[in-house]
C-alpha cells in the first residue's frame, strides 16, 4: 500500500507539538536563511501551500513584515477564513536562540500577531527545529 504525500491529507495541526513536528517534516534542517509560512484552516488542516521567502537579512527591518502579514491574512480570508499560520525562521547554526533570532521573533509577532492567528513560531537550525520566542 502506498501512503499519500499530499499535505491536505495530513492530520490537523492543533497543538504546538504538532506544529513543530510538521515543520520538522516539511522544512527539516537549515540550509539557508529564509522564512517559511504554512497556512492552516480553522480546524488545523494545512492548505496545500508551503511559502518560502528567501534573501532575508540577518535581522529584520522594523515594519517591513507588515505588508507580507496583510497579504497572508487576505489569502487566509479567501481560502480558509478563521485560519492561522505557522512561521519558521530557517537559519544555519545551533539550536541556541541568538539576538537576531529574538529580533525576528519580535518583528514576526508584531506584524502577524495583530492580523493573523499564529499557531507556532519556530527556528529550523542545523540539528532540527526549536520554538522561536520573542
Amino acid at each position: 500500500m502506498t501512503r499519500s504525500l499530499r499535505i491536505e491529507d495530513s492530520a490537523p495541526v492543533t497543538t504546538m507539538a504538532e506544529a513543530r513536528e510538521r515543520v520538522r517534516d516539511l522544512v527539516g534542517h537549515a540550509v539557508q536563511p529564509q522564512l517559511w509560512f504554512m497556512l492552516l484552516d480553522r480546524h488545523g488542516r494545512q492548505l496545500p501551500l508551503l511559502i518560502p521567502v528567501d534573501g532575508i537579512p540577518l535581522r529584520p527591518e522594523s515594519g517591513r513584515l507588515t505588508v507580507l502579514a496583510a497579504r497572508l491574512n487576505d489569502l487566509l480570508a479567501e481560502l480558509a477564513p478563521g485560519g492561522s499560520v505557522i512561521v519558521t525562521l530557517e537559519r544555519p547554526g545551533s539550536a541556541a536562540l541568538t539576538p537576531p533570532d529574538q529580533a525576528w521573533a519580535g518583528e514576526l509577532a508584531k506584524a502577524f500577531g495583530t492580523v493573523v492567528k499564529i499557531t507556532g513560531m519556530f527556528v529550523a537550525h542545523d540539528d532540527g527545529v526549536c520554538e522561536l520566542r520573542a
